[in-house]
């Protein structure tokens, strides 16, 4: 596995939203996978400052911590809350800030989520700013930089023409710049995917990434009694029709509440509202909940009292005006909770109708989503086989599993961006840590491959030998010219008896000759004549090739521990870089022992003080 640090960029922190719990769990989920990895977000955690501009000044810039509530490490930035686009958060002076980031915590990967606020489009001209500072001679290590929009469709049921036409307006212009810079543009739905590819993406670039069920997150909570937390006002064997979500008018949920007041002679059936909400439209949805004597709404729910709803829940309904998915519902699926929606945006996607819940005819189908209800309480059987297949389904989907095959897909596009595909696969697996190809040499069979740390060394074309040794190892280069000058004196030598006519007799047996004699009778004279008159330089020849084939002039690397590696006088540039990286080395080295003094003397001149 090659070990990345990766940071995931999203406006604000949250317990309960969806695209804020995405970021987060991703984050969790890198970090299950042995990965350093840090949300990059605002100082906001639903929409409340949880630290002073001030404070962050004096941090430098940007404050970082480990998160104990959200349980992962959260680097806030300076940001403020915006008056347009609305909703969202913007950072205060983010490309700066982030190239801080970047250096300080060595991060290699950068991914942002959610639209219309300046995170994605900094991080791309950040990406794209310092890819072409390494293409005109500038050192920068290469970033992999992923977005994912968590994209729903401007419609003109949720946004007003003002808010919808500058929602285009950003589709149309900042979109398409992410994409020419991004490595991966992930979609949370196949129905993403068909609209970015519309939009300007790649084919290649968009990678299904439905984030899916915190499963691990549910271990802790496997044993929690599937019984409501508060029966008050709620009957034994009453059927529970639950609602857990934001109550804003995007979710919907005061449709229902309509739902509720049309079967509220239905003494079997209880609903259940639960989630935040602090808004004029959420007090409405509120007051008139606690009206119904069918109804009860609950707030806010802890993880514990959450996973107790859904395992109560007999279905789950909403709906929602707009949904990017739904991770959600894709929970309830996860206990074998059947849901009935309004199959808006994504939510057709994941929840197949009649299989895993029941679809109606939109967000404003009051009647359908009754009659659904109604269908599913009077139908047991239908109910155990919608809640088979949904969890059938969510235990498909889980983040673990969609965060591991995104791991992979990472990891090939940081092996292109750090020039690693140019090392043989087997020397490449088993790199932990990401490095860079600064530059590589080649010369008939011969390879070498210069990271920032090491260099490769590679021999032959069918059968490859790779010779890897660290920089700092290296103590010393040796220019060598080798020849063989014996093989040349013994061919010679050879030659010149052959030449003496008189002392061939001696030296060779009569009985030899006579053989030598007899295989020559069965060939043409002409080319025993022929062998003959060359038999005396023939020594020679063969003494001279030999000469040139082992003659050796290069370069021999030394070190201790370090059998003498051997490097052929074409790569006069490779030695040359080893002995810039090495001096690189040495000085920082220096700067470094220097520093350490100065501080040393400081504490002391202040314990004299």
């Amino acid at each position: 596995m090659l070990k990345k640090r990766i940071g995931i960029v999203m406006y604000q922190t949250s317990k309960s939203k969806g695209q804020e719990l995405v970021a987060q769990r991703m984050t969790r989920e890198f970090i299950n996978l042995g990965h350093e990895a840090y949300l990059i977000t605002s100082v906001y955690n639903d929409g409340v400052k949880m630290i002073s501009r001030e404070n962050l000044k004096e941090l430098g810039g940007y404050a970082f911590s480990e998160d104990n509530e959200l349980g992962i490490p959260v680097i806030r930035v300076d940001s403020y809350i915006a008056k347009w686009p609305p909703r969202r958060i913007i950072f205060r002076d983010f490309i700066s800030t982030l190239e801080k980031i970047v250096e300080k915590f060595q991060l290699d990967v950068l991914i942002t989520h959610s639209t219309l606020w300046n995170g994605p489009e900094e991080v791309a001209k950040f990406v794209e700013w310092r890819r072409y500072m390494k293409n005109i001679g500038g050192y920068c290590d290469p970033l992999v930089f992923c977005h994912m929009s968590h994209f729903q469709e401007p419609s003109a049921k949720r946004y007003s023409l003002t808010e919808r036409s500058f929602r285009v307006a950003w589709n149309k212009l900042t979109l398409p710049q992410i994409f020419s810079t991004a490595n991966l543009v992930l979609v949370v739905t196949p129905l993403e995917r068909a609209a970015k590819l519309k939009m300007g993406a790649k084919p290649e670039q968009l990678f299904l990434y439905p984030c899916g069920v915190d499963d691990k997150n549910f271990l802790p909570y496997a044993n929690v009694e599937s019984t409501i937390f508060d029966r008050r006002r709620i009957k034994k064997d009453a059927k529970i029709i639950s609602y857990f979500g934001s109550i804003e008018e995007r979710k919907n949920p005061f449709a229902v509440l309509k739902v509720a007041e049309l079967l509220k002679d239905r003494k079997d059936i209880h609903f259940v509202l639960a989630g935040k909400g602090d808004s004029a439209y959420a007090r409405k949805v509120i007051k008139t909940a606690k009206g119904l004597r069918n109804v009860s709404y609950f707030g806010e729910l802890d993880n514990a009292k959450k996973i107790s709803l859904m395992k109560s829940s007999y279905a789950n309904l909403l709906l929602s005006r707009s949904e990017a998915l739904g991770i959600t519902q894709l929970e309830f699926m996860y206990w074998g909770v059947p849901v009935i929606t309004s199959a808006i945006g994504g939510q057709a996607w994941l929840i197949r109708n009649k299989m895993d819940g029941i679809h109606v005819n939109g967000p404003d189908d009051i009647t359908g989503a009754a009659a659904a209800v109604t269908e599913l309480v009077n139908s047991p059987k239908l109910r155990r086989k919608l809640s088979t297949n949904a969890t059938e389904r969510a235990m498909n989907m889980t983040v673990s599993k969609f965060t591991a095959e995104l791991d992979k897909a990472l990891t090939e596009e940081l092996i292109k961006e750090r020039g690693l595909t140019e090392l043989p696969t087997e020397a490449r697996i088993t790199i932990a840590d990401p490095e860079n190809v600064l530059k590589s040499w080649s010369s008939g069979s011969w390879g070498v491959i210069a990271t920032a740390r090491r260099i490769f060394i590679k021999r032959g074309l069918i059968s490859m030998k790779v010779t890897e040794i660290p920089y700092s190892i290296i103590s010393s280069i040796e220019y060598m010219r080798r020849y063989s000058w014996k093989t040349l004196l013994v061919g010679s030598s050879l030659s010149l008896i052959f030449l003496v006519q008189l002392s061939i007799q001696p030296i060779f047996s009569r009985e030899l000759i006579a053989r030598i004699s007899q295989v020559a009778s069965f060939l043409p004279s002409s080319i025993v004549g022929a062998f003959l008159n060359l038999l005396p330089v023939l020594p020679l020849t063969i003494a001279t090739l030999a000469f040139a084939f082992l003659a050796r002039t290069g370069y021999i690397l030394r070190g201790p521990g370090l059998d003498p590696v051997y490097l052929p006088r074409q790569f006069k540039d490779a030695v040359a870089f080893i002995r810039t990286s090495q001096n690189q080395r040495a000085k920082q080295h220096a700067e470094v022992t220097v520093r350490q003094l100065d501080d040393r003397n400081l504490r002391n001149k202040v314990i004299e003080l």
